[in-house]
C-alpha cells in the first residue's frame, strides 16, 4: 500500500514538474521574424518621425496614415509634455512580443538628454514579401540567362561588392534586395511613443492627479450646492407680481398683529379693573347676601374674562354647572 502511495506521489511531482517547465519556455510569436531587419525597420521610423520639418508635421498629423499619426504625435509630446530633450540614440534595449489580432510588438529604446523613450511599434506579417521575391528572381534569372549564367553566378557578379546586400544565401540576397528598395516582410502599422518613468516617478505623478481630480470634484460640488441655494430667490429676481403680494401680505401680517396687541391689552385693562371692582362689592357686602355658589360664578368669570382677551386658553381643571372654567379658588380675607 505504501509503495503505491510513493508512485502516486512521485508521478505527481513529475507532471508538475514538467508543466512547469513548460510553462517557463519562450512565448512563441505569431509569425516568424528576423530580428535584426525588424530592428533596422524600427530604426528608419525613428529617424524618419522623430523630429520632422514644420510642413511635414502638418502633414502626417492631418493627412498621414495611422503610423504616420502616431508617430510624429508621440515624439512631439514627448518633447513637449516630458521634456525629454535632445535626441541621442537608439541604442538601448530592444523587445519582441506578441501583440493583438495576430501581430506583433517590437520596443526600442530610445536615449535622450534628459529621459530614455521608448518606441514600440506594431507590425503585420507582409505575405506578398515572398511573392515579390519569386518575381525579383525570375527577373534575375532571365537577365542572367542572356549572359549564359545562373541566377546566383549573376547576382554575385552584379551586387556582390556591395556591403548592402547579404549574399550568404540566394534566399538572403533576395530579402535584402527587395529591404534596400523599401519593401520589408513586415508592415507597420502604429507606434507608440512614451517617455521612461521609475516607479517612484510614476506614484508620485499617480498622487498628484489623484489630488487634483478629487480637488476639482469637491470644488465642483460646492459650487453646484451654491447654485442650488439660489435656485430659491429665482422667482423673486424675474416675477414682479410674487414681490408685490409677498410685500402686501407682509404689511397686512404686521398691521394685523399690531390690531390685535392693540385690542388684546385694551380688553385686559378693561377686565383687570372690572374685576377689581367686582371683588371690592364683594368684600364690602354682608356674608349673607350671596352664597358661596354666586361668589365662585362671580370670580370664574371674572377669570375667563381675563383669559379670554389675553389669548391665553389653559386647560379645565373644575367646571361649574353654567359651564364657567374656574382654575383656582382662593378664599378672600375677610
Amino acid at each position: 500500500m505504501n509503495k503505491k502511495i510513493k508512485k502516486m506521489l512521485l508521478l505527481v511531482l513529475a507532471l508538475t514538474f514538467s508543466l512547469s517547465l513548460t510553462g517557463c519556455g519562450e512565448e512563441e510569436l505569431n509569425f516568424q521574424v528576423n530580428e535584426r531587419v525588424m530592428q533596422q525597420y524600427t530604426k528608419e521610423i525613428i529617424d524618419k518621425y522623430k523630429s520632422p520639418a514644420d510642413y511635414e508635421e502638418d502633414y502626417y498629423l492631418n493627412e498621414g496614415t495611422e503610423l504616420e499619426k502616431s508617430a510624429v504625435a508621440g515624439f512631439k509630446a514627448a518633447q513637449t509634455t516630458d521634456h525629454v530633450g535632445a535626441y541621442l540614440d537608439s541604442n538601448g534595449a530592444m523587445k519582441i512580443s506578441n501583440g493583438v489580432d495576430g501581430k506583433i510588438n517590437f520596443s526600442q529604446i530610445c536615449h535622450y538628454e534628459n529621459r530614455d523613450v521608448k518606441v514600440t511599434v506594431s507590425y503585420k506579417e507582409n505575405k506578398a514579401f515572398e511573392m515579390d521575391k519569386a518575381k525579383v528572381y525570375y527577373n534575375l534569372s532571365e537577365a542572367a540567362a542572356q549572359y549564359g549564367m545562373d541566377a546566383a553566378s549573376y547576382a554575385s557578379q552584379m551586387f556582390g561588392q556591395s556591403e548592402e546586400f547579404d549574399m550568404s544565401s540566394m534566399d538572403s540576397f533576395l530579402e535584402s534586395y527587395l529591404i534596400n528598395n523599401g519593401e520589408y516582410p513586415y508592415i507597420a502599422e502604429e507606434c507608440e511613443v512614451s517617455a521612461v518613468y521609475s516607479k517612484k516617478e510614476l506614484v508620485t505623478m499617480a498622487g498628484k492627479n489623484t489630488a487634483i481630480g478629487m480637488g476639482v470634484v469637491f470644488c465642483v460640488l460646492i459650487f453646484i450646492s451654491f447654485i442650488i441655494s439660489l435656485l430659491k430667490y429665482l422667482p423673486l429676481i424675474f416675477d414682479a407680481d410674487i414681490r408685490k403680494a409677498r410685500a402686501e401680505k407682509k404689511a397686512a401680517h404686521e398691521k394685523a398683529k399690531k390690531n390685535t396687541e392693540e385690542m388684546i391689552i385694551g380688553k385686559s385693562s378693561e377686565a383687570t379693573k372690572s374685576d377689581k371692582t367686582e371683588v371690592a362689592q364683594v368684600k364690602t357686602s354682608d356674608d349673607n347676601l350671596m352664597n358661596d355658589a354666586e361668589l365662585v360664578a362671580v370670580i370664574t368669570a371674572a377669570i375667563n374674562a381675563a383669559n379670554e382677551f389675553s389669548g391665553v386658553r389653559a386647560p379645565a381643571y373644575t367646571a361649574s354647572n353654567d359651564k364657567l372654567v374656574v382654575r383656582s379658588i382662593r378664599r378672600a380675607k375677610r
